[in-house]
């Protein structure tokens, strides 16, 4: 009987490893804490703009509007945005057409998800690290990861699968937790990635935020 246990229990992992690996095969780039394929060979816009939802469509427009290709291509790092983190923008705004919205924003909107270093999941720790982007002091942020864990419920027992996220922290005032912080510096807010570590054949480390991350209006 227990010999029938422990193989019961063995074939239930590693069921759950086969779909598990299966959803990353199926969801490309959409994956818990991943990605299925490290590497493209296209470029930062190019990966972007063929993505097979059509998740960056408007993205690609904002981008093509500001002339931002050649400094997305350059970028050494950088926290795309989905569509759906753009039409939440434009609800916060009260706009309703891309004319008001690029009226209301500028190319800041991207370049302060861009950094000219690479950073990985690896180079992350459990406590946001500063880190300068492409506009500087006026929109501080930092990099952190979190870890998660997920029960794998099994005949006789639920172990945890536990893996890393990626997040990108926009700074509001001084780092949370930092030594000598006012009493009332405002919580950081903190965007966690849908997907990371994407290398693109431009160069560029690419991580995708989740799909209702609260972007920054500059």
């Amino acid at each position: 009987m227990k010999h029938m246990i422990k193989n019961s229990s063995l074939f239930l992992l590693g069921l759950f490893m086969v779909i598990s690996l299966g959803a990353c095969k199926k969801n490309g780039y959409l994956t818990d804490g991943g990605v299925s394929k490290a590497y493209t060979s296209l470029s930062t816009y190019d990966y972007l703009k063929n993505n097979q939802y059509h998740q960056f469509d408007t993205v690609i427009m904002l981008i093509d509007h500001y002339q931002l290709k050649n400094t997305l291509n350059s970028a050494k790092t950088f926290f795309a945005f989905t569509d759906m983190s753009v039409n939440g923008l434009m609800k916060t705004l009260k706009v309703t057409s891309i004319d008001q919205l690029t009226d209301s924003v500028s190319a800041k909107l991207f370049t302060q998800y861009m950094f000219n270093k690479t950073i990985t999941l690896d180079d992350a720790t459990l406590s946001s690290v500063l880190y300068t982007n492409e506009v500087g002091s006026t929109a501080p942020s930092a990099i952190k990861k979190i870890t998660t864990g997920v029960p794998v419920y099994l005949a006789n027992s639920a172990p945890t699968f536990n893996y890393f996220t990626l997040e990108y922290v926009k700074v509001n005032g001084v780092v949370d937790g930092s030594p000598g912080a006012p009493d009332d510096d405002p919580v950081d807010l903190a965007l966690q990635c849908q997907t990371t570590g994407v290398q693109t054949s431009s160069g560029t480390t690419l991580h995708v935020l989740v799909n209702n991350a609260a972007l920054n209006k500059l």
